[in-house]
């Protein structure tokens, strides 16, 4: 991981909502949202910052399980629909993290879901909580995006962006007359 330059806070990717993942009404089933979201979270880790988690499990025989989620779906994925997916890291402490996802359109216009994913740190033999290394604290630690994480935060977090999502569709509507 290069140190030299500063660390993307907010990481992006895109995917489809593949056939196999949707529900017969042609939406993206809710089971999946969560798969999606840590595969692109999965993914992100090592095209942006050259971090592969099973790699640092095998190194350190330490890794992270996840240990809550919360989710809110607010428009659906359809089938073979193009999604981006955006992670941020919004709190750490000594042995947890919790990501943020937003799923959106292609346009990155209205946003499709959100989730927070709660990990916590365990060493893999004992299964017990282990500390953040103190390496990983400082790397990381630049990411992290204050202001949004609060313990029961999440469903202001889902009305914020359920307005952010309306505002845009009334701006649309508004150019379109």
């Amino acid at each position: 991981m290069n140190l030299t330059q500063p660390l993307i806070k907010e990481l992006e990717s895109h995917t489809l909502a593949r056939f196999q993942d949707c529900d017969p009404f042609g939406h993206l089933n809710n089971a999946r949202y969560i798969d999606y979201f840590l595969n692109a979270r999965q993914d992100q880790l090592a095209a942006y910052y050259d971090f592969h988690i099973f790699v640092h499990g095998k190194e350190t025989n330490e890794n992270w399980v996840v240990t809550r989620t919360h989710i809110a779906y607010l428009y659906p994925a359809a089938v073979m629909e193009e999604i981006c997916i955006r992670t941020k890291l919004i709190l750490m402490s000594d042995s947890t993290l919790v990501v943020e996802g937003i799923m959106y359109d292609k346009t990155k216009k209205r946003a499709k879901s959100i989730a927070w994913m709660e990990f916590t740190y365990i060493n893999l033999t004992s299964g017990r909580t282990a500390k953040h290394p103190a390496d990983f604290l400082e790397q990381f630690g630049q990411v992290v995006m204050t202001g949004i994480y609060e313990p029961d935060g999440f469903n202001q977090r889902v009305e914020v962006l359920r307005r952010e999502s309306r505002q845009h569709s009334t701006a649309l509507a508004n150019l379109q007359e």
